[in-house]
């Protein structure tokens, strides 16, 4: 594709020099430039693009877009715009050839429940026999083939990429949770949405938006990207979805549990080890019964969305049941292992307040004797909620062990310091009601080696659910809580499998 077609579709200010060359991929990230590539020098957090132009020239880079002029790009064209992520959105959009005109595009948007529904949706319309897509925090799935996933939302470019690959191997529709980070950066500028749904919001990115305001009309701005007569499915149980729902313009969809006027209300629920069951009232008046795997009670209304929204796409009922019943938990979300008939693990992606407590408030109505936490906050964001989330550890478990999650280029210690001043003022004191062990598998370990045999106890390990990396001072560092657990079940012999007879190599009761 010649330049001048991408600059026939993206707003521009000028275009320094004239020649159209051959552009083979669009790109920000210098270290992926190619012969032929558009690099778009984008700003982030830590690096601004400008910076790394005789880079990306380097490399071959055919043309460049940028914000300002630069002297060291004159040897090709520049093309000079406003905003150079849009821009990034827009030439993506072109390059790939505007993939999500082809398919039917599903966003997905909420600080919680993203993950879950966007499963859902996508066991929805294979149910329906449709070929899916899923770009999601856990993976990417395209027509059946598994790629790992990122970030939540992938960069525009290879957002476009995959969209294009769902197009051309025939899927009809393609699930995508969107972040407020997405929405933000414009990652899914361009894209037009044949529906969305909004979960819920809670805090959470406060670092990264600056207050709830601004987290809130990231999250709407999705809205403002569904193609015309589209769907809009809101949860009028949050506050901030029944403001969302009152300022839509176009066609709303709501469900709930609480608010009797919602299109699809949700009652006569039930939850536990073995999944969850519950009736959902239609707008058509009919009743049906809605059976899942899934275990949390807040998994109610992530089943409630789900149905909504494949419905107002015209999915049959009986299929939006079936696709619902047959979607597994999602791995780190209540992700359960029986260790013993008296120990338990679940381990949980819950970072933010609100996740945490409408996790453990779950793992406690589960049924256990003991519930012991195990958690820590990521580094270099959000530092306000670190000692609420201590203090909500403090509350809901008997006993806490403040840990590592990913600290970036934070100190691990500072940031278990925030987290413990929390657990104090909730008038915990170490070591009665928690302990600090900054490495994270050793903290899984003492809390495992810690079970009480004479009580039913639940280790809940949280934060980084179904990760498989630390992310430390730039590094990614293997990791899975998954793999530790296990590990550590089977170096304690603590697993009902064991010889009777058997004791833990360690002995401790915090």
């Amino acid at each position: 594709m010649k330049i001048k077609e991408i600059l026939e579709e993206l707003p521009y200010r000028e275009v320094k020099g004239a020649a159209d060359p051959e552009i083979t991929t669009v790109t920000h990230d210098s270290r992926q430039v190619t012969p032929g590539s558009l690099f778009v020098a984008v700003k982030g957090r830590r690096h601004d693009g400008r910076d790394f132009l005789a880079d990306a020239l380097g490399r071959g880079a055919a043309a460049v877009v940028v914000e300002r002029a630069s002297a060291d790009a004159a040897a090709v064209p520049q093309v000079v715009v406003d905003d150079a992520r849009r821009a990034l959105a827009a030439a993506a959009a072109t390059f790939y050839r505007h993939p999500g005109r082809e398919l039917a595009v599903v966003g997905v948007t909420g600080t919680n429940g993203k993950t879950t529904v966007a499963f859902l949706l996508d066991g929805i319309f294979r149910a329906a026999g449709y070929k899916t897509a899923l770009a999601s925090t856990v993976k990417n799935v395209v027509a059946g083939e598994e790629r790992p996933a990122r970030l939540t939302t992938a960069e525009a470019p290879e957002l476009q990429a995959m969209l294009r690959e769902a197009a051309d191997a025939g899927c009809g529709v393609a699930v995508v949770e969107v972040s407020s980070h997405a929405l933000a950066l414009s990652r899914v500028a361009g894209t037009p949405f044949a529906a969305a749904a909004f979960t819920n919001l809670s805090h959470d990115h406060l670092d990264f938006h600056g207050g709830m305001d601004s987290y809130f009309a990231a999250k709407a701005s999705l809205f403002e990207q569904l193609a015309e007569g589209a769907p809009a499915v809101v949860n009028v149980d949050d506050a901030h979805g029944r403001k969302l729902a009152a300022s839509l313009p176009g066609r709303k969809v709501t469900y709930g549990a609480a608010e009797a006027a919602s299109d699809y209300r949700a009652a006569d629920a039930s939850s536990g080890w073995q999944g969850l069951r519950f009736s959902l009232r239609c707008p058509d008046g009919a009743t049906v019964a809605v059976t899942s795997p899934l275990r949390g009670s807040f998994d109610v209304l992530n089943c409630a969305a789900a149905f909504a929204l494949a419905r107002e796409l015209g999915v049959a009922a009986d299929v939006a049941q079936k696709g619902i019943a047959g979607t597994p938990p999602v791995p780190g979300r209540l992700e359960l292992v029986d260790v013993n008939d008296k120990l338990r693990v679940v381990i949980d992606y819950a970072h933010s307040p609100d996740s945490m407590e409408k996790a453990l408030a779950e793992i406690r109505g589960l049924g256990a004797d003991r519930v012991v936490a195990v958690f820590g906050c990521t580094g270099d964001r959000d530092v306000e909620k670190r000692p609420v989330m201590g203090a909500l550890a403090r509350r809901y478990a008997d006993y806490v062990v403040v840990t590592t999650d990913d600290p970036y280029y934070e100190e691990p210690a500072a940031i278990a310091r925030d987290v413990a001043a929390g657990i104090i003022a909730e008038g915990g004191a170490e070591p009665d009601d928690y302990r600090v062990i900054l490495d994270r598998a050793e903290a899984i370990r003492f809390a495992l080696s810690s079970a009480r045999t004479e009580e039913a106890t639940i280790v809940a390990v949280l934060g980084k659910g179904h990760e498989e990396v630390q992310k430390v001072k730039g590094s990614e560092v293997p990791y899975s809580d998954r793999r530790t657990v296990e590990e550590v079940v089977s170096e304690l012999g603590l697993s009902a499998a064991a010889p009777p007879g058997t004791e833990p190599r360690v002995n401790r009761s915090p």
